[in-house]
């Protein structure tokens, strides 16, 4: 039993062995490109983390539209490439300094590596979404993200998040957590994800 993959998915989303673009899915090819069981080249690892997602290549202008308020204190930032890291991409998009705010309720043995994470890389692995062969793995790492998300929670609320970008600000915590912790503590390897949302083909 503790070598038995354990997977998790979305209502729209899936994994895959190949790249397939939103444009080109539909009810009739979503059964077929999804993944029925794991291809053995991946055996060899513990964990199967969805394809990077890329947050330092918008145009200039997207960034200033974005993170206008932001700019406006610190102009350089825009000529400054460098700085176009996970953390900064979060201030854009789902409050200026949420991100450093969490990562301050961390536990001791993430806090640190946790926020050089997001501080130094300009990817993650989006949807929260894991495939993991180790249920001690997975276990561990529920113990550490959901005590977090549930002190996030006393300082960030409800009530007062408004904007899609902001009322699943959990979600978006999860996403660079989740990242983070299955490339410290495992061997994983990426695996494309296909978007379909079937909700369309039955109303």
């Amino acid at each position: 039993m503790d070598n038995r993959w354990i997977g998790f998915c979305q209502y729209k989303k899936f994994w895959s062995l190949k790249s397939i673009k939103f444009d080109d899915m539909s009810i009739n090819n979503v059964k077929e490109n999804t993944l029925k069981e794991i291809p053995p080249e991946y055996e060899k690892y513990e964990a199967i983390l969805t394809e990077p997602t890329y947050v330092n290549q918008w145009k200039a202008m997207k960034f200033i539209k974005m993170g206008l308020k932001i700019f406006i204190k610190n102009p350089m930032l825009i000529l400054n490439k460098n700085r176009r890291n996970l953390n900064f991409h979060f201030s854009l998009m789902h409050g200026e300094n949420k991100l450093n705010d969490a990562i301050e309720l961390l536990d001791e043995k993430n806090k640190d590596d946790f926020r050089k994470f997001v501080n130094s890389e300009v990817s993650f692995n989006a949807h929260i979404m894991v495939i993991c062969k180790s249920k001690e793995k997975l276990k561990s790492f529920y113990n550490d993200i959901f005590p977090w998300l549930e002190k996030c929670e006393k300082i960030f609320g409800f009530e007062n998040l408004n904007a899609y970008n902001k009322t699943r600000i959990y979600g978006f915590l999860g996403e660079r957590f989740m990242s983070y912790w299955f490339q410290k503590n495992t061997k994983y390897k990426t695996m494309p994800v296909i978007i379909h949302d079937i909700r369309k083909d039955i109303s």
